[in-house]
């Protein structure tokens, strides 16, 4: 019986990406230092840029791990002996 072939869901790969980039933008954009006139400005400019990024590198590891998943495995020595099961 073989298994059905499962692959990641890239919807939720690249979502997870850009809410990571969103967390990145508000860590930065509220961080100690940061220019209290411009947070509006600079959290929706950088917020497109992590959030986008981060998309792509969730797209990216879901490729990754589709390959991994793809990799044929090696076949187990053939002895000759049939096998039983204990």
């Amino acid at each position: 019986m073989s298994r059905p072939r499962r692959r990641p869901r890239y919807a939720s790969f690249l979502v997870t990406g850009a809410v990571v980039g969103l967390l990145a933008t508000i860590v930065v954009v509220l961080g100690p230092g940061a220019d209290v006139e411009r947070q509006g400005q600079l959290f929706f400019y950088l917020g497109l840029l992590m959030a986008g990024t981060g998309a792509l590198l969730g797209g990216l590891a879901a490729v990754i791990v589709e390959g991994r998943r793809e990799t044929p495995a090696t076949p187990a020595a053939d002895d000759g002996e049939p096998t039983t099961d204990p």
